[in-house]
Formats: structure tokens, sequence, C-alpha cells
């Protein structure tokens, strides 16, 4: 059976294919035509190209025990418009033979080997010799380095692919250097790109990158990555001789505080400088991933206006169309 992948639909095609899911619910809904409530189920489908909705209208409930999150399923049915593109699934079953987990893992659309160049430059560009230090410690470490670049950045909301751990934090890097560049007076420029370079390193324990809806792991639900940040750093601090107690401390402040709000998961809020500039680089970072999604998935050439973000709490409005869908065109090019 040949693969169709995602980004090769288009309306009115007829499917015949294995798709990854990563979310799946039954929604209640009741019919024009009858007053008695229905379910339907809404699955999130994935391949290595990108991801479209997936609708199950008739024995929704009936299917729903047969394959679970994170596996791998064989889906029959026809390619629909409805706010952007969706599979009207007739049929679906778990695959069970043996497949490529890359096969249906979403990957950054950006040349990881220019970002670990990149990586590499921001290391070296850090003059203070205890913090350059930390950084090669961890990024020479023959377990960490390549969980590094190929972690996601977060399960499902921002940067949720194959290699957006670096991606996202090579842009609070870079947003961190502009910031460092305006307040030079105030900011210590190094420990401020040390700790965007390190202030999601947790994530590498606790999502399953080898999963492909990229499961939380044991210790990620019961710790998190804040906590895991923070004893990950320490462990390599210990390996420095007369490592500054000012500068543990201070990173360790911008790690467990970069959520910015004790009710969004900091135990601390960001109370130094550094700490509070980082804080914002990397929400900055993670709502334009979150709205460039948005606009990258947006297919209705009928409509500027991209379907409601739950988690923005808005639709997008795409001022020009055209250009949009050149950088989408362009995208799945440099994928082929």
């Amino acid at each position: 059976m040949e693969k169709q992948f995602i980004k090769d639909l288009k309306v009115g095609d007829r499917v015949k294919s294995l798709f990854g899911v990563t979310k799946k619910a039954l929604v209640n809904y009741r019919s024009s035509s009858s007053k008695a409530p229905g379910q339907y189920m809404k699955l999130h489908l994935v391949d290595s190209s990108g991801s479209i909705e997936g609708r199950i209208w008739d024995g929704a409930v009936e299917v729903s025990d047969l394959f679970n999150e994170g596996d791998v399923v064989l889906v029959e049915g026809n390619v629909a418009e409805f706010n952007g593109l969706q599979i009207n699934i007739t049929r679906i079953e778990k695959y069970e033979g043996a497949v490529d987990p890359a096969m249906f893992q979403q990957c950054t659309p950006k040349n990881r080997r220019e970002m670990v160049e990149k990586l590499n430059s921001l290391v070296h560009s850090v003059k203070n010799v205890y913090l350059k230090k930390l950084l090669m410690l961890i990024f020479e470490d023959k377990d960490y380095y390549p969980a590094y670049i190929n972690a996601p950045a977060a399960q499902k909301i921002h940067h949720a692919y194959i290699g957006g751990l670096l991606e996202h934090s090579l842009e609070v890097a870079k947003i961190c250097e502009n910031i460092a560049a305006n307040y030079s007076d105030v900011i210590e420029r190094d420990l401020l790109i040390t700790g965007a370079l390190l202030h999601d390193i947790g994530k590498i324990k606790e999502y399953d990158f080898s999963s492909i809806s990229f499961e939380m792991t044991d210790i990620g639900k019961l710790v998190g990555h804040l906590i895991l940040g923070k004893e990950m750093v320490d462990e390599k601090i210990r390996e420095i001789n007369e490592f500054p107690e000012h500068l543990k401390l201070a990173i360790g402040h911008m790690i467990i505080s970069h959520h910015g709000e004790k009710e969004w998961g900091s135990p601390e809020v960001p109370k130094t400088m550094e700490a509070f500039a980082l804080f914002h680089a990397d929400l900055l970072s993670a709502r334009l991933n979150q709205f460039a999604g948005l606009i990258r998935n947006h297919h209705d050439p009928e409509t500027s206006w991209t379907p409601w973000d739950k988690f923005l709490e808005r639709s997008a409005y795409i001022q020009n169309y055209t250009a949009v869908r050149k950088i989408q065109d362009d995208i799945a090019a440099s994928r082929d």
C-alpha cells in the first residue's frame, strides 16, 4: 500500500493510508433531522509532512476503544473542506505491522544542520569561562546533545515536532541577544544567553520523542521539565571547579521561573532582570510559533481568516494570502 502524505491531499481525494493519531475525542452533537443527540469522533492525524483533522460520524462510539493516541491507524475515507481540510473517515483500524516512527512524526521546517551551527556559534560567543564551560559540558554530553537537537519543545501547543526544542531555544536566544544589546548596562549578556539555551533542557527527559504523540515520561509527569532542568544543570556545575555560587543561583532561578507566573507552573516568578527577560523571550517565541502554525495550516482559499485557536483564543487574519501560500509551497518543497 502506497503512503499518501497529508501535504499532498486535496478536496475530493479518496484516502486509504496509514497515519499517526495524536489526539482523539468523542464530541456530542444534535443532528438537524433528529432530536436525539449523537456523538462523532474528532481525530488529529499526522505524518511527517503535516497534520489533518479526521472525523468519524457513523459508529464513532463503537470504534473508540479500538485504538489510542500514539497509535498508527489505517484510515479510509474522503477529503472534504470544513474550516480547513479534513478526512471524513468511513473505516479505521489500528495498524499492527512494523512502522518507522519517523514517518509519522512532524519535523522542524528549518535546516537542523544550520541550527546546530548557530548553537555552536552561540556557545563559543560566551566569554564568561564558567558559563562557557557549563554549556560545553552539556552539549558535549553523549546523551544530552543528540536529545537536545532532536527533542520537541512541547507535546501539542508550540514547536511540537522533532527539532522543536533546538528551534525554540535558538529563537529565545536570538530575542535575548537583542534585549541584552539594548540593556547592556544592566543585563549580563552571557548569563542571559546561557539561560536561553538551557531553560528547557529538562524537556529531553520530560518527553518520549520516540513516540508518535511525544508522550510524557513518568519522570516528566511526576517532576516536570523545570525541576529536571535545574537538576541537570546543577549536576554539570558540580563538575566545574570553583563555579561561582552567584552564577549557579542565577541560572537555577532563570530555569525555574521562566514560565513567568506561579499559576503557569513556575515555583517562583522572575526576580532578576535576566530571568524577567528570559520569560518574555520564551513566551514570545512560543506564541509566534502558534501563530505561524495557524498560517501554515490554513488552506481555505475562500477566506483570509484562520479557524479559531483555543490556545491563542482567537482567529488569525492573514493579510497577504498569496504570499502565505508561497511560503507554504516553499516549505512543502523543502520536505520533498
